[in-house]
C-alpha cells in the first residue's frame, strides 16, 4: 500500500472507530459487534506499525475506552484506568506466557489468577477510612463521571467497609438476567421499548440523573481489584481478591489460581464449554499474574497493562430453521434481509429473527427458506445467520431473489455503485421509511419532540392523522383525544412540545429530515456555514466540498435530497407552518471566530476536549478533526502527535493551552 492510500485509510478508520467508541461508552447503544470492532482496531494498528510516520498519540488504538458524558461532573484519574488486551485461544495464550517471561527474565513457571469477565459497566470507588466519599465511571481512562449518588442507590456496594480502610477500588455495575427479565416483562407491559440487553440496562441506570430511578432498576456489582490502598502490604492478586471479600465488598466467587498452563486451559474449557448456570452475562476470563512485584516489573502501555489480558469466548452456536426470508426497510430506504426463525435458545435469550445483513452476504452464505442453518450473537448482542448446513437442505429449498421494488410502497430499488446496500427511490412517500424518518424527526438529538415515540407514530399512522412529516405540526388537542391511550393531559403535552420544537435551530432541523450521511456533527457545520435552509438548498456540489468534514459523498447526498421534489415540498410546508429554518447567532450579532476552523489535538491539562470544542463553538469557530491550508489554526496539550507536526510542515498556527486560554479570555472581552 502507498503511503497517500494509508493515510487515507487511517483516517478513516480513526474516524469510524472514535464513533463507534462513543456510541459503545457514551451513548451505551453499539453500532457494531465486538468483533468487527476489533478487526478494525488491529487493522488500524497494523498500518500504524506499517507507516510509523502516520502514528499518532491521540489514534484509538491509543485510547483506553470511551469519553465522560457531559451530564455528570468530571473526575480525573491520578492513574489511568486501563483496558485490557485480547486473547481468543489458549495457543495464544502460551504465546503471551512466553512473552511474559521473556520480559520478567523468568524461567520458571509463572502464576496467574483467573477470574470471569462481568458484562458491565467499570466502576472506580474511592473510600475513606472505610467510608464510600465517590464513585466514577471509567470514562476514556483519563476522566470519568462522578456518579456518586448513583452507586449509593445500589444495594451490592457497601457505603461502609467492615475496616477502616482508605483506598481506591475497581469493579463492575451489572444487571443479573433475572433482574432484566423481570424490568423488560414490566416495561413492554407498559409500553415502553424494552432493554436490548443487560449491559446495556445496567448502563442506563448508572447514568440515571435521579438516584432513585438507579435504585429502582436493582443493579448488582463485583469487585475486582485494589488500585490503591494506604497502610495495607497486598503481594498478589488472590490475596487482593481476599482482602476485598474481608472488606465487605461483594467479590464474584469463581476466580482461581493458576500454577500451570494446565490449569489455565482447564479453566478456559470449563467456562467456555461446560460453563456453570450464572445469573450475569460474561464475555470471557481475564488471566493477571498472580505476584503484585511482577506486575510492577512489568508495567503498561499507554492503553493496557502487560500484567493482565483478556480471553475472549467465541459466539455460541445453535442450529435452526429458517421459517421465511423477510426484507424490511429502514429510515434511509435500505433493504435489509432477515431470516424468520424456528425459536432456539442463544447465549441465554430465545432468538427467532437474526440479520442477514445484505444481497451480497445473503448470496455468499446462500442461505434458503427452509434451510438449517447456524445462528450466533454477534458481540453477545445481535442475531446473525454464521453459515448453512448445507447437508440438511430441503430439495425444495430454491435460492432467494431479491426484489427490484419496495416491498412497503412498490416503488423501484436501486443500488447505487460501490455500496451494498439497496435502497426503495420513493423517498418520505414510502409508508416505511416515513414511520421510520417521523420517529427519527422527534428524537432527542433532532427535533426533540417529547412523547413521539414508536408508539404513538404507529397511532399516528393507523388513524390516518399523518401522511407526512410536516404533518406533524397540523396536529390539533381534539386529534390527540380521539387515539387509544390519549386523555387531555396528555394531548396538551404533545402539543405543547410540538410547538416548542418549532423554534429548534436548523442544524437539528436537518439532522432530523435524515439526510444520507449528515449527522449531528455536519448537521451543525452545515448550519454554522450557511445560516439558512434557503442558502443550504442553493448550494452546489463544488460549495458544499468547500465546507470542512463535507466530503463529495455527503455533498451529492445534500443535492441530491433538495432535487427530489418530495423533500423540497416537506421543507417548503415546514416553513409555512412555522418550523425555524435558520441558525441563529449568538446576541444577533456577528461571533469574533465565524468562517473560522481549528482543530484540537494532545491531552489538555485544564479541560475536556469536549469542553475545548464548546468554548470554540460558542465565539463561532468550526472545529474539525483533520489539519489543512484551511485550518485557522491548532491548539495543543501534551502528547500532541501528528497533527502538529503537519501544522507546522503547512504553516498552520499553533497555540499551546495557556495560550489558548489566554486568546479565549480575551475574545470574550471583546
Amino acid at each position: 500500500m502507498e503511503l497517500e492510500q494509508a493515510r487515507q485509510r487511517i483516517e478513516k478508520l480513526r474516524v469510524l472507530l472514535d464513533q463507534y467508541s462513543r456510541q459503545y461508552y457514551v451513548e451505551d447503544a453499539p453500532a457494531i459487534p465486538d468483533a468487527e470492532y476489533d478487526e478494525l482496531t488491529a487493522e488500524l494498528a497494523n498500518l500504524e506499525a506499517e507507516f510509523p510516520e502516520l502514528a499518532s498519540l491521540d489514534s484509538p488504538t491509543e485510547k483506553v475506552g470511551g469519553m465522560a458524558s457531559t451530564e455528570f461532573k468530571t473526575v480525573r484519574f491520578e492513574k489511568p484506568v486501563l483496558s485490557l488486551g485480547n486473547l481468543h485461544s489458549f495457543e495464544e495464550f502460551v504465546e503471551y506466557q512466553s512473552r511474559v517471561s521473556q520480559w520478567l527474565g523468568e524461567s520458571g513457571p509463572l502464576v496467574w489468577t483467573a477470574e470471569l469477565k462481568i458484562d458491565g459497566l467499570s466502576i472506580i470507588l474511592d473510600y475513606v477510612r472505610g467510608r464510600l466519599r465517590r464513585a466514577s465511571t471509567r470514562g476514556d481512562g483519563l476522566v470519568g463521571e462522578d456518579v456518586t449518588a448513583n452507586v449509593r442507590a445500589i444495594a451490592a456496594i457497601p457505603q461502609t467497609l467492615t475496616q477502616p480502610v482508605t483506598g481506591q477500588f475497581r469493579g463492575e455495575v451489572y444487571l443479573s438476567r433475572t433482574r432484566f427479565e423481570s424490568l423488560n416483562h414490566q416495561r413492554q407491559s407498559q409500553g415502553i421499548v424494552p432493554f436490548a440487553n443487560p449491559r446495556n440496562a445496567a448502563a442506563g441506570s448508572l447514568r440515571q440523573l435521579d438516584a432513585r430511578i438507579t435504585g429502582e432498576r436493582g443493579l448488582s456489582a463485583f469487585i475486582y481489584e485494589v488500585r490503591d490502598i494506604a497502610d495495607v502490604l497486598i503481594e498478589r492478586q488472590s490475596q487482593a481478591l481476599g482482602f476485598l471479600a474481608q472488606w465487605g465488598f461483594p467479590v464474584e466467587s469463581h476466580w482461581q489460581v493458576c500454577r500451570t498452563l494446565e490449569d489455565v486451559r482447564k479453566y478456559i474449557e470449563r467456562f467456555q464449554q461446560q460453563r456453570p448456570p450464572l445469573d450475569f452475562d460474561i464475555d470471557g476470563l481475564v488471566f493477571k499474574l498472580d505476584s503484585s512485584v511482577w506486575q510492577t516489573q512489568l508495567g503498561a502501555t499507554q492503553k493496557t497493562p502487560r500484567w493482565a489480558m483478556a480471553y475472549k469466548f467465541p459466539p455460541a452456536e445453535a442450529l435452526t430453521r429458517v421459517r421465511d426470508i423477510v426484507i424490511s426497510v429502514g429510515r434511509t430506504g435500505t433493504l435489509t434481509p432477515t431470516a424468520d426463525l424456528d425459536p432456539v435458545l442463544l447465549a441465554g435469550t430465545r432468538v427467532s429473527r437474526a440479520s442477514l445483513h445484505n444481497e451480497d452476504i445473503l448470496r455468499a452464505l446462500d442461505v434458503r427458506v427452509g434451510d438449517n442453518v447456524f445462528v450466533r450473537k454477534a458481540g453477545e448482542i445481535i442475531p446473525e445467520v454464521v453459515r448453512v448446513e448445507s447437508k440438511l437442505r430441503p430439495p425444495e429449498a430454491v435460492p432467494f431473489v431479491f426484489p427490484h421494488t419496495c416491498p412497503a410502497c412498490g416503488a423501484p430499488v436501486e443500488r447505487i455503485p460501490g455500496e451494498s446496500a439497496h435502497r426503495c427511490t420513493n423517498g418520505l412517500g414510502c409508508p416505511a421509511q416515513l414511520r421510520e424518518s417521523l420517529i427519527h424527526f422527534a428524537s432527542r438529538d433532532a427535533m426533540d419532540i417529547e412523547g413521539l415515540g414508536e408508539k404513538t407514530v404507529d397511532l399516528l399512522l393507523e388513524s390516518g392523522l399523518i401522511h407526512a412529516v410536516q404533518d406533524i405540526y397540523r396536529l390539533t388537542r381534539a386529534d390527540l383525544m380521539a387515539l387509544p391511550r390519549f386523555q387531555e393531559l396528555s394531548s396538551e403535552n404533545l402539543v405543547s412540545s410540538i410547538e416548542r420544537s418549532r423554534s429548534r435551530p436548523l442544524s437539528r432541523l436537518l439532522y432530523g429530515l435524515g439526510l444520507r450521511f449528515v449527522g449531528e456533527r455536519g448537521a451543525k457545520t452545515l448550519a454554522d456555514c450557511f445560516g439558512t435552509m434557503d442558502a443550504l438548498e442553493k448550494a452546489d456540489l463544488a460549495e458544499l466540498q468547500e465546507v470542512p468534514d463535507i466530503g463529495p459523498r455527503t455533498a451529492e447526498s445534500i443535492v441530491q435530497f433538495f432535487a427530489t421534489p418530495i423533500n423540497r415540498e416537506i421543507v417548503r410546508d415546514l416553513a409555512r407552518l412555522g418550523v425555524n429554518m435558520a441558525e441563529p447567532i449568538v446576541g444577533n450579532q456577528k461571533r469574533p471566530l465565524d468562517g473560522h476552523t481549528y482543530v484540537l489535538t494532545g491531552t489538555l491539562s485544564t479541560m475536556t476536549r469536549r469542553e475545548a470544542e464548546l468554548r470554540l463553538s460558542a465565539l463561532g469557530a468550526k472545529v474539525t478533526g483533520s489539519v489543512s491550508e484551511k485550518t485557522t489554526a491548532v491548539i495543543y496539550g501534551e502528547s500532541p502527535g501528528s497533527k502538529l507536526a503537519k501544522a507546522r510542515q503547512l504553516g498552520v498556527s499553533q497555540m499551546n493551552e495557556q495560550e489558548f486560554l489566554q486568546w479565549v479570555a480575551n475574545q470574550g472581552q471583546k
